[in-house]
């Protein structure tokens, strides 16, 4: 990597509940500067399929006061893997366990604000056992045909950033193996 383009003078971090907020002083070509960002622990987006289609989720989410679809996504524990964190995740929040999961890669919704890294997957499930939500966990969920995630994305109804990537990531994924288009 090259010289780094600043140097830091001080760093505070801020504990607020599951995320921390950094506040760097920097040194830029000898001027001062702020910068502060939203430390977020790693975090997996699945896309389930099972042979009846597709398990979409809609889940209350607080910060936006509103009912929202989305795919299967957590964050990954202290020690687990990406992988071991999706296996977790679709068990907690479908009951599918997972047969075969494939990695898409991994993005970052937004690196400007936050350092939050999101590894994407999909999973072929067949086999169903109860769900382990959290209690503070408001989720339903129903089996859906690739057609029907499109019409709500394009709808604008499905706004799930995460999700949104895993989509795109499937789809390029499943052109390329031309012999499984969904």
């Amino acid at each position: 990597m090259d010289k780094a383009l600043y140097d830091v003078v001080s760093s505070k971090t801020i504990k607020a509940s599951r995320f921390e907020i950094v506040e760097d002083k920097l040194k830029i070509d000898g001027r001062d500067a702020k910068y502060s960002f939203v430390k977020i622990r790693p975090g997996i987006c699945v896309i389930v399929e099972t042979p009846d289609g597709f398990v979409l989720l809609k889940e209350y989410r607080y910060p936006i006061k509103s009912w929202t679809y989305e795919f299967t996504a957590g964050c990954i524990d202290e020690g687990e893997s990406p992988e071991e964190a999706a296996r977790r995740e679709i068990q907690e929040e479908t009951g599918y366990i997972a047969d075969e999961i494939i990695c898409l890669g991994d993005f970052y919704p937004s690196f400007g604000p936050t350092d939050e890294k999101i590894t994407l997957f999909c999973a072929n499930c067949n086999e169903r056992t109860e769900t382990k939500k959290e209690y503070t966990e408001f989720i339903t969920h129903e089996l859906v045909s690739g057609e029907r995630i499109e019409e709500l994305i394009m709808s604008g109804e499905f706004k799930h950033g995460a999700g949104l990537a895993a989509w795109l990531k499937y789809r390029l994924y499943r052109q390329r193996m031309a012999d499984r288009p969904y």
